[in-house]
């Protein structure tokens, strides 16, 4: 978490003074990123119901608000023009390459962040900005490149590295969960040896 919270700290932008908008449950790993993040770098935690309120109050102005695609895409249209934030974070469901262009459309100079990860290995595990076009006429946004002390690899069978264009499974290797309390058998399946890293290492199949 300490790893974690500091990476995406820095790839978000939250730093001193920095007024971050929290309106996800703390039943769900999002709010870790929201609440330590922000109080780890000195910043200022706005605790709302959830996101939804921005619409209600007509706008928000602010450092950086974290939501999920489909929840400020519905809001979007209804703030257009009335939100003034340094950075949206997106997590928790595939971000796609046209709702990254009418945030930027909405809120001018803001920068987007497509945060991926698990519980198991954070709530964040790799992350993608975009500040330019770059991801225009995709279908998707990236998920990005991992945190630092983070290592991600797509592997085959028998753990052999997939080659590009080659569909494969995810693999999260570096700061992960130690397993599932109380779940040696479902640890055992999902938490293996990492070939590539220093012994004793684990990886987490996604």
């Amino acid at each position: 978490v300490v790893n974690d919270v500091t990476g995406l700290a820095s790839a978000a932008g939250v730093e001193a003074g920095s007024r971050v908008l929290a309106g996800t449950s703390i039943n769900f790993d999002v709010s870790v990123f929201e609440t330590f993040t922000t109080l780890a770098t000195g910043g200022t935690l706005e605790v709302v119901r959830d996101v939804l309120v921005i619409g209600e109050r007509g706008g928000w102005n602010g450092g950086v608000i974290s939501t999920v695609p489909s929840v400020f895409g519905e809001l979007l249209d209804q703030v257009t023009g009335k939100i003034s934030a340094d950075a949206v974070v997106f997590a928790g469901e595939a971000l796609s390459a046209s709702l990254v262009r009418r945030v930027r459309d909405a809120i001018p100079g803001v920068k987007v962040v497509n945060a991926y990860g698990q519980s198991e290995s954070f709530y964040a595990t790799t992350f993608a900005v975009s500040d330019t076009d770059e991801w225009h006429g995709t279908s998707s946004a990236p998920i990005g490149s991992p945190l630092g002390n983070v290592r991600t690899y797509v592997l085959g069978p028998g753990l052999e590295p997939a080659p590009v264009g080659v569909a494969g499974e995810l693999y999260v290797a570096g700061v992960v969960g130690r397993g599932y309390h109380r779940r040696p058998d479902l640890t055992a399946d999902r938490f293996v040896a990492d070939p590539f890293g220093p012994p004793g290492s684990r990886m987490y199949r996604t």
